[in-house]
């Protein structure tokens, strides 16, 4: 039996399209399965059907949308995983058997790690170069190099 809540889904009706509300504001989640590579996707989009992230993997014991900062995202984390940790990836043979997505709340960040960007006191400069070839510099060259000139215009 499961300790924590997820999201029921019933892989026979992959792909499927399903609402969910999360802190009173509700989400539509679209999910998928790709056959070539054993992985299951999700689309996250507004209440007005809006995408918010599209094309997420869902990767065993890594809350989706980590990597996101977005204010439209839930305020929950979504997290597909084993609570017997019997598993270590996500694939058509353990989704919804084995691994569940998970619904993990955010709300539970201990209020002494900071949140901005205020006191950085490992950085000792928070100035932009005002050099002009540090802007335009990439592997292949400056803006004004890749390319070429712009006859065609």
């Amino acid at each position: 039996m499961a300790v924590n809540d997820y999201i029921d889904i019933n892989l026979n009706d992959v792909p499927c399209q399903f609402d969910y509300t999360f802190d009173d504001t509700d989400y539509t989640l679209d999910l998928y399965y790709n056959k070539l590579n054993d992985s299951y996707y999700i689309n996250l989009y507004d209440e007005n059907m809006v995408p918010i992230v599209m094309g997420e993997k869902l990767v065993y014991g890594q809350p989706l949308w980590n990597a996101i900062t977005d204010p439209r995202l839930p305020l929950v984390n979504l997290v597909p995983f084993d609570e017997d940790n019997n598993e270590n990836e996500v694939s058509k043979l353990n989704f919804t058997d084995s691994i569940q997505l998970y619904i993990k709340n955010v709300d539970e960040v201990s209020d002494d790690i900071p949140t901005d960007n205020t006191n950085d006191d490992n950085d000792v400069d928070d100035s932009v170069s005002e050099n002009p070839s540090d802007v335009d510099f990439n592997e292949y060259g400056n803006d004004k190099q890749v390319g070429g000139d712009n006859t065609w215009n």
